[in-house]
């Protein structure tokens, strides 16, 4: 068993776990900021996002949807996508890699 311990306060962008079939991600994301520079960036393997502070609008090519605590995505590798944080926000992010 481990313990995984991320970091606080903004700015935070962090893999807690990381081994070459799984990362576990931590960030956090202020309100009004963009993601991937404020463009659509394809999701590097299939990972689900779940947001345990804040709301989040989450963007892809098909238009957007808000995530929030009881509220997760999940999307498969290559998907265009982004984040706006629509409050101050945390998630944590579980890719699976099955190359």
């Amino acid at each position: 068993m481990e313990f995984l311990t991320g970091s606080t306060g903004a700015g935070v962008h962090e893999h807690l776990f990381n081994i070459p079939s799984q990362v576990v991600g931590h960030r956090t994301i202020a309100k009004g900021e963009v993601t991937g520079k404020g463009e659509l960036h394809p999701a590097p393997a299939h990972g689900v996002v779940i947001p345990i502070k804040g709301r989040i609008k989450f963007n892809t090519a098909d238009g957007s949807e808000e995530i929030y605590p009881g509220r997760a995505v999940v999307m498969e590798r290559g998907e265009l996508h982004n984040m706006e944080g629509l409050e101050d926000s945390e998630l944590m992010v579980v890719l699976s890699r099955f190359d």
